[in-house]
């Protein structure tokens, strides 16, 4: 039998073009499996265009350095219940702690202003 299903956010600010972000999260001490993920954004189009990030789960690599933030957003158009991006069985939590190293990256097609990527995780409790 499952155990409670929970959602956790992370939000990192860019407030620099161009400049790598490293931010590190714990997620809830009772956590025992990240099922699902996704990545939204208070400047969407930014988010888009520029984003790319490295997600790791207690030591273990999810996403690799560079992995496009679009690959992870999902379109309003797609219904909520199918929004995340599903981690297979899901991860361990382990130690509980989420590492993010999110990159901006310059692109014509969205100029620069500050924005704020958010990290949200589907977890299951123990």
């Amino acid at each position: 039998m499952a155990g409670k299903m929970i959602e956790k956010r992370y939000n990192l600010e860019v407030t620099k073009a161009g400049d790598p972000f490293s931010k590190k999260f714990d997620l809830d001490k009772n956590t025992k499996l990240v099922l699902r993920v996704t990545v939204s954004s208070d400047n969407p189009k930014l988010l888009f265009f520029r984003g790319s990030q490295r997600l790791e789960i207690s030591g273990d690599e999810i996403f690799p350095e560079d992995y496009e933030s679009k690959l992870l957003m999902s379109g309003i158009s797609v219904p909520p219940d199918q929004k995340f991006r599903s981690l297979g069985d899901g991860v361990i939590a382990g130690n509980g702690e989420v590492k993010v190293l999110y990159k901006d990256t310059e692109n014509p097609n969205a100029p620069f202003t500050p924005y704020n990527v958010s990290f949200i995780f589907q977890c299951e409790l123990k």
